[in-house]
């Protein structure tokens, strides 16, 4: 099962998405985070950091406390050694259909792989020009 404190760092990256702190929402990160959202792969501090400044102003409060209130519902979470995966359904509106799979680095967070269920959520959530130049990025065709 995660640590304590591993899971305590995963709130602590919630609790900055929700308050729209970049600073305080990539502190908790690993020091080599490596993401997989829709359309991309993006390694390291420099590519995570950049999707979340293109991110953080779509992020509601509401999206977070749901993300948070699933982490102690076991119909849709479940905790490994050194992950979590989250599978949402219905009783999470803000993010029906997605599959989050969290996994750490010791006490931190290593990444949020994100995934969808339905057709409509494999959209390309951002350009690809939005990360031109960001070294780390891998964009998936």
């Amino acid at each position: 099962m995660v640590s304590a404190a591993a899971r305590r760092s995963l709130e602590a990256h919630i609790a900055g998405e929700r308050a729209g702190d970049l600073e305080a929402l990539m502190a908790p990160l690993s020091a080599t985070p490596r993401y997989v959202i829709p359309g991309f792969v993006l390694e390291g501090r420099p590519a995570v950091r950049r999707m979340y400044e293109l991110a953080l102003s779509q992020l509601t409060p509401e999206s977070s406390d749901e993300y948070l209130r699933a982490l102690d519902d076991p119909r849709v979470t479940r905790w490994g050694e050194a992950h979590c995966v989250i599978e949402y359904d219905a009783r999470y509106p803000w993010h029906a259909g997605m599959v989050v799979v969290v996994h750490f680095d010791g006490d931190r967070v290593r990444s949020e792989n994100t995934y969808f269920t339905t057709a409509a959520g494999f959209a390309r959530t951002f350009p690809p020009e939005a990360f031109a130049g960001v070294p780390g990025v891998e964009i998936l065709r």
